[in-house]
């Protein structure tokens, strides 16, 4: 690879460049959505046919092993990362793509559990580069997005990796998702489907279950979070179409049994395995749900796909030693983030507080109780602050801003959380620098407090971030 010194493409119009250093890998990229557009996906699949016969064949999907694909609109994160857990502690060799990022981009790339090196990361940059300047002699036009390269980068590393278990979890969508150009997955997941996207998804339930519906291909098995009829009749209808076996996962299908400060105590009910009780390592009562879905799956691969080292030992350890950042994540004692940024998971984030109140055997906390709050203006935030306004342990809202043009209007927000709050047991502070809003939560809790964040997946990678900054005095 060109890594020692900066080189150019020189295409009709076009000129892809090579980085010296991660860092300049990292911020082309981000220059990127500056000058592109979504290409349709038959564009994204005549590239991607392009480099899976490059190198002699070097990329073909054989190499990523097994390939599960993950829809939804909630929790497929968490599926991928529960998914990834049980199928590494089985013994397989694993790689996963994510998205969002965080804190850095290398974590949409794992290689059995841990994010690929900055060196890796570099390498795959610039292979891409040379491949798209190749492909741009007979295709001088195509330029593919942010999104689309770093997915690109993801088969560079997966190849490389020689993974015998590779999970892709969608960005946007599903039918037109740039992930959706791989052709044999063995089995296609979706998770919850609530309204988000609704500008590029559908304004319905029905329409976006249809978007997300898209990943299925003919004769690959299909498992779903039945939590909807609507929803579900529309994916078991699609399924049929495509003569696929359904797979569903209902609240019948798993139990909570007790929510303690550091795990949940849950059980699946399986199809094969008595698994006993399961611990999941966070609070949050949504994992649950999560995890059964995952559990579904993974039964699935042992009995389609013969992965009999997946054992009913192999799937309790691969629960109980999964870790999702910023999934009612306890950064410090006592601090909590999650990534809920739409009704559905405002809804589910409640609920899980709801239920940690109800099936806990201790008292969770008994110091001041407060929430960080801040949101994205495209999404339906006035539902979101009722559902919040409904926590009555919550003693204080505290309401920041997401920095940028994205970023809710701070006077808006606070106007909602005035109208649903309880005005003689809650109170409300603002403050426009997240750090700020940080540094203030942090001061007013009692030991015995609890600080939440939630609203945004940006807000709590910043929020994990800024926290590894501040030292003791906290």
């Amino acid at each position: 690879m060109h890594t020692n010194e900066t080189k150019f493409f020189r295409g009709i119009g076009m000129q892809e460049k090579f980085a010296r250093s991660y860092a300049e890998a990292e911020h082309l990229l981000e220059e990127v959505p500056r000058f592109t557009k979504k290409n349709p996906l038959e564009d994204t699949r005549g590239f991607y046919e392009f480099i899976q016969n490059c190198e002699n064949g070097r990329f073909q999907e054989a190499r990523f092993g097994v390939i599960i694909h993950v829809a939804g609109t909630n929790g497929k994160g968490s599926v991928c990362a529960f998914l990834e857990s049980i199928c590494r502690v089985s013994g397989y060799r694993t790689a996963m793509f994510t998205s969002p990022h965080l804190v850095t981009t290398r974590e949409r790339f794992c290689i059995d559990g841990s994010m690929i090196s900055e060196e890796m990361f570099l390498e795959a940059f610039n292979w891409l580069s040379v491949q798209l300047g190749q492909y741009r002699k007979t295709k001088p036009d195509y330029n593919p997005t942010y999104f689309e390269r770093l997915f690109f980068m993801g088969i560079y590393v997966f190849a490389q990796a020689d993974a015998e278990i590779t999970i892709l979890e969608t960005g946007l969508g599903g039918r037109l998702d740039t992930t959706n150009v791989v052709k044999n997955p063995s089995v296609s997941v979706i998770t919850e489907i609530g309204l988000d996207h609704m500008a590029y998804l559908g304004d319905t339930l029905e329409k976006i279950a249809a978007e997300k519906a898209g990943i299925f291909k003919a004769g690959v098995p299909v498992v779903f979070s039945d939590r909807k009829s609507a929803v579900s009749e529309l994916l078991c209808k699609k399924a049929q179409e495509l003569g696929c076996i359904c797979y569903r996962v209902s609240e019948n299908d798993y139990k909570i049994n007790e929510i303690q400060k550091k795990f949940i105590d849950f059980s699946v009910v399986s199809r094969y395995y008595g698994y006993g009780r399961l611990i999941a390592h966070t609070t949050a009562a949504y994992q649950a749900e999560n995890a059964a879905v995952a559990v579904r799956t993974a039964e699935v691969l042992w009995q389609q796909h013969k992965l009999d080292k997946i054992t009913a030992a192999s799937v309790r350890e691969g629960i109980r030693k999964m870790r999702w950042a910023c999934r009612m994540d306890e950064l410090r004692p006592g601090v909590f983030v999650d990534g809920a940024h739409n009704e559905d998971g405002i809804e589910a984030f409640v609920r899980s507080l709801q239920l940690q109140q109800e099936l806990s055997k201790e008292q969770l906390h008994t110091g001041r109780c407060v929430l960080i709050f801040s949101v994205v203006s495209d999404k339906q935030y006035e539902p979101m602050i009722q559902m919040l306004c409904g926590l009555m342990m919550v003693t204080d809202f505290v309401v920041t801003q997401i920095p940028g043009e994205r970023g809710a209007d701070l006077s808006a927000l606070r106007g909602l959380f005035e109208k649903y709050m309880n005005q003689r047991t809650q109170k409300i502070h603002t403050y426009e620098k997240i750090e700020e809003a940080l540094a203030f939560s942090l001061s007013v809790r009692e030991d015995t407090g609890r600080i939440y964040i939630v609203g945004s997946l940006y807000l709590a990678g910043l929020v994990e971030s800024m926290m590894e900054d501040y030292d003791d005095r906290f």
